[in-house]
């Protein structure tokens, strides 16, 4: 029962096919034969394309303005891989490089209708540049450093000199854009730079002519030399002047101890009594020892002696005190001798103290003259710093002058890290019209309008019925 209605359903379709088979016919056919006649109308167009890689070089490098002043030469950041990419890829879509490749190419021949147009060159180039984009492609290849290229035009040759002078433009702009102008601030800042290190070299060969420094280092040692050996010079003439002056005190004081006059001799007129009771009392001493040793001391001769000794004792007292005495002085030759040594050293104490206060003077104007050399050292080593500075400034000036102006000949020989891959070449055959896939387009469209067309038409005969 269920296969009944299928095969009905399948008779009727293949009837309505047999009934509308000349219509069927026809209408495929004007389809086919309008697909060709399309297909055969349309101006071949070629696809020409060409890669280029971008290497990683000087373009690439940011150096930091504040950094260039101080005479850095060394990269301080690099770009990361897309965002070269992607500025590499903005550079080639800029209308600024299509505008000269149009009009070095020359619009008359890239796109002859439009130089037909009454319109102002201005409209007329701008039409030009929106059909150029509008057949112009250019992409990243991923996972590389590789931009592709593509433009389409009905003359291949013509499409690959666009992409030839485009990417000769290209490369220029690379240039300008990724140039860097320092040329003439480094040459100005190398010749301010020159100025200072000549101006700090004659503030420093200026300070020394003027305080006579010809070694520094050598003169300090030779000063101090000289200072330590007038101290040692003082510390003695000090120790010599204390000696002296304990000297001094102790001669003075000896002198006052001491009689300035002395007895030089006395003369006596002396008579022959006094001699002979000398000589008497000396037989009465003898006399008396020799009794003592016999007899006691209260024995009668004994008493007897000791009386004539105190006679002639008597006597000879009477003597002295009548005789006449002359008794001559003079000067203390050990006193003259003293005060003589007082004189010569009290000379030499204040000679030594004179000798001091020089020395003390000239130790003085030694420590001075090492204090001067102190601050005349400072100075000269902030003079030396300053040369050091100048000359360190200069030096990278003119090492970064070298190099910009290495880079800058390297611009002027268009020597860009951009490298064709593959050049752009004329292609055997156009990618448009694509006549198998129109001719497809055609058939399947024939096909299904024509059944079409037969199952509409017996709908409405049909209905009519």
């Amino acid at each position: 029962m269920s296969q009944q209605p299928t095969q009905s359903s399948l008779h009727d379709f293949f009837s309505v096919l047999k009934k509308r088979k000349l219509g069927m016919f026809l209408i495929f056919l004007l389809i086919i034969s309008g697909t060709i006649a399309v297909t055969l109308a349309q101006t071949p167009i070629f696809e020409v394309s060409s890669t280029v890689m971008i290497k990683y070089g000087r373009e690439y490098i940011y150096r930091p303005l504040d950094q260039l002043e101080q005479g850095e030469v060394q990269p301080m950041l690099t770009f990361d891989n897309d965002r070269i990419i992607n500025t590499e890829l903005e550079i080639y879509r800029s209308k600024e490089l299509i505008d000269k490749t149009i009009t070095t190419i020359g619009i008359d021949r890239l796109y002859p209708k439009l130089s037909s147009l009454k319109d102002s060159n201005e409209i007329i180039l701008a039409y030009a540049i929106n059909r150029f984009k509008n057949n112009f492609s250019v992409f990243h290849i991923k996972s590389s450093s590789v931009i592709g290229i593509s433009f389409q035009h009905k003359d291949p040759e013509l499409a690959v000199e666009a992409i030839n002078l485009l990417t000769d433009f290209f490369k220029e702009k690379h240039i300008q854009l990724f140039k860097n102008p320092q040329s003439p601030f480094l040459e100005k800042q190398v010749i301010q730079y020159t100025k200072q290190l000549e101006h700090a070299g004659n503030n420093l060969k200026t300070f020394k002519q003027e305080n006579q420094i010809f070694s520094l280092e050598d003169q300090q040692k030779l000063l101090l030399e000289q200072y330590i050996n007038i101290n040692t010079l003082l510390i003695k003439g000090t120790g010599n002047a204390s000696e002296l002056k304990e000297k001094i005190t102790s001669l003075t004081t000896g002198l006052e101890d001491m009689p300035e006059e002395v007895v030089l001799f006395d003369e006596s007129v002396q008579n022959s009594n006094i001699d002979d009771a000398r000589s008497k009392l000396l037989e009465l001493q003898l006399f008396e020892n020799e009794l003592l040793e016999k007899y006691k001391e209260d024995n009668r001769l004994v008493i007897a002696a000791r009386k004539d000794i105190k006679k002639v004792n008597a006597f000879i007292s009477e003597q002295h005190l009548s005789q006449e005495t002359s008794t001559r002085s003079g000067k203390n030759y050990t006193y003259l001798e003293l005060q003589k040594e007082l004189i010569m050293a009290e000379v030499d104490f204040k000679a030594q103290q004179a000798k001091n206060a020089s020395t003390k003077q000239q130790l003085a104007q030694l420590g001075k003259q090492l204090q001067d050399f102190a601050e005349k050292e400072k100075e000269l080593k902030k003079l030396e710093l300053e040369v050091e500075a100048a000359e360190e400034n200069y030096t990278n000036f003119v090492s970064k002058l070298e190099e910009t102006r290495i880079l800058d000949e390297m611009d002027r020989q268009k020597m860009v890290n951009v490298a064709v891959i593959e050049k752009p070449m004329v292609p055997i055959k156009p990618i448009k019209p694509r006549k198998k896939l129109n001719l497809l387009i055609g058939i399947i469209l024939g096909v299904t309008s024509s059944f079409t067309y037969a199952l509409v038409a017996d709908y409405f005969v049909s209905r009519k019925s």
